[in-house]
Formats: structure tokens, C-alpha cells, sequence
């Protein structure tokens, strides 16, 4: 497949990219589909599966699958002995664009899927809700909100929940409850989202600031 230049996001970027292109990462899809584990238990949780905190060896592992849309973890991390990188895959037209999706770039699917329609514009932040704050599973949201949506619709509502999910949890696993809010930050982006903030003002309101 060939590559295609993108601007460097992480000293890494590089290793992730060849190791996805000729297929040496883990497939873990299976593993992980479920209910988030609670924000306190992620750490064991992400260990027994990964080995996250023991084994800090240079690994890419797949963690949602979504056709030509991939979610990425990569140990190791750099904020916490226990921190990995969260990476989103594009498969389009035999190119490959892998990037670190920041704060900015899921409020912007959060934006762009409210926009899908009239359905999800009113129900997406429920279904954000659903997924960090009571841990539901990504498949279990979609069904309850989307399901009569159709197959394109609700795979752009899964690609941001998914990946909005392993943001989640890497803020669980770096900032763990309860001498910190873990994903509690990220879910507070959403909220002001749907309070009418645009994503340039976030950056006053919100105390660990967006990249």
C-alpha cells in the first residue's frame, strides 16, 4: 500500500505506520468490543488485557475495526508508566492516513455527525453520555439510539464513539479517579458542544486545553 506524507504528529508515527501497512499488529477487536470496565478499574483492566503497565515493549494492537476506519493503541506512552497512543486509520483509495485524533478532531465528528440527521442531532449527546459516564457498550448505544437509521449513518456515529471511546480510556488510565476526573474532562467537551460553545471557545472554559 502506498504511503502517503503526512505532517509528524509523534516520534512514532512512523513505526505505527509501517507496522499497520505490512499487518505486524495485534488484533484484539474481540477483546475489547464490550462495556467499558468503571474509570477506577481501567488500569487492571487494559493490564490483564495488554499487559499496558508491565510490558512496555513497542507494540500496535487493533481495537475497532470499522471497514476502511481503524482505531490503533500503541505502547508505549508517554504521560503516565501506564499510557499508550490512541491512533485513528483511514483506508482510502490505496493511501493510508494514521493520525492521533485530538480533542479538536472529535469535537469536529461530534459536530459533523449532528449534521447527519435529525435523529442523531438530538440524541448523539445521550448516546456520549451513555458511553463515558455509565460505560455502555459502543453496540448497545447504537441500538438504542440509531437503529433505524441507516448502515452509513450509524457507521459514522460508530467510528466517533469508538474513538472517542479509547480517549476515554487512555484519560482513565493517565489521570485515574478519585484524585482525578479521567474521562469526566473529555466528556465535558460534548456538553459544552451541545450548550452552543464552538470548539474555538472551549479552549477559555476548558482547564487542560485542546491541541
Amino acid at each position: 500500500m502506498p504511503q502517503r506524507k503526512t505532517k509528524k504528529g509523534s516520534p512514532y508515527e512512523e513505526k505505527v505506520r509501517d507496522a499497520i501497512v505490512k499487518g505486524n499488529y495485534l488484533n484484539f477487536v474481540k477483546e475489547v468490543s464490550g462495556s467499558l470496565p468503571p474509570q477506577e478499574l481501567v488500569r487492571s483492566y487494559l493490564e490483564e488485557i495488554f499487559s499496558i503497565c508491565s510490558d512496555r515493549s513497542f507494540r500496535v494492537i487493533l481495537v475497532e475495526d470499522i471497514d476502511d476506519y481503524k482505531v490503533f493503541i500503541q505502547v508505549p506512552g508517554e504521560k503516565s508508566e501506564c499510557d499508550f497512543f490512541v491512533w485513528r486509520a483511514i483506508f482510502s483509495d490505496g493511501e493510508l492516513d494514521v493520525k492521533i485524533p485530538t480533542h479538536d478532531d472529535l469535537g469536529t465528528m461530534f459536530l459533523n455527525c449532528k449534521k447527519l440527521s435529525p435523529n442523531v442531532d438530538e440524541y448523539l449527546i445521550n448516546a456520549t453520555i451513555r458511553l463515558i459516564r455509565d460505560r455502555k457498550s459502543v453496540e448497545c448505544i447504537i441500538d438504542k439510539y440509531f437503529r433505524e437509521e441507516n448502515e452509513q449513518v450509524k457507521k459514522e456515529v460508530k467510528k466517533f464513539l469508538c474513538t472517542l471511546k479509547w480517549i476515554g480510556l487512555q484519560e482513565d488510565v493517565n489521570y485515574p479517579p478519585p484524585k482525578n476526573l479521567g474521562s469526566k474532562y473529555t466528556l465535558a467537551v460534548y456538553a459544552l458542544l451541545e450548550a452552543g460553545f464552538k470548539l474555538s471557545d472551549l479552549r477559555r472554559v476548558l482547564r487542560f486545553g485542546l491541541k
